[in-house]
């Protein structure tokens, strides 16, 4: 998967989604070259932002505690990426659909890099806008949970698309809202 073209897949382009799947790169490969990339951005960016904002507005917390923070988050979101998959796998066949593991792979890979650049807020340091791109990044992780849904798991009933997305976009909200409390953890009393 090109990140360049990344972007295309929010626009109505069938072809790029067709693109994605046929390509089937190699799941290590999608790993290494998509997935450490883009969840290397939130822990960096909470690094920064506990340099910044967090020390201005925590300066009880240690640097070392907001470092080991990073650290599980990035854990936390390496981990989640195959959980999701499985997840996504799991959810589809209870809907009837049969799909290959791999492929929900690459959705589970695919979906959350927005929420994973809505982190890039945080060199603003005004809450207003880190929430404003955290909920965009929000919307662009449920239109590709819906769109990969579609495209890569191959759905083409409506209903069942949506029932879907529906349900592995809460189970993502879930899994990113733990995500998001472990890294306010050094900021609770």
């Amino acid at each position: 998967m090109n990140i360049l073209r990344f972007h295309k897949l929010f626009l109505f382009s069938h072809e790029e989604w067709r693109g994605l799947a046929e390509s089937r790169p190699e799941a290590l490969k999608l790993f290494i070259l998509q997935v450490l990339p883009f969840a290397l951005v939130p822990p960096i960016m909470l690094e920064y932002a506990s340099r910044h904002a967090g020390a201005a507005m925590f300066p009880n917390v240690p640097d070392q505690e907001w470092g080991v923070i990073a650290l599980l988050f990035m854990l936390g979101e390496v981990a989640t990426v195959p959980l999701m998959a499985w997840a996504i796998r799991s959810v589809a066949a209870g809907k009837g659909v049969r799909s290959r593991y791999y492929d929900t792979f690459l959705l589970a890979v695919v979906a959350p890099a927005p929420l994973w650049l809505s982190s890039l807020a945080l060199f603003f340091e005004q809450f207003a806008l880190v929430v404003f791109l955290g909920l965009l990044g929000l919307a662009g992780f449920v239109l590709l949970v819906f769109r990969g849904v579609k495209n890569i798991l191959g759905v083409s009933e409506g209903l069942i698309a949506f029932e879907i997305a529906y349900t592995v976009t809460a189970l993502g909200l879930i899994a990113w809202g733990a995500l998001a409390m472990l890294g306010l953890l050094p900021a609770l009393p």
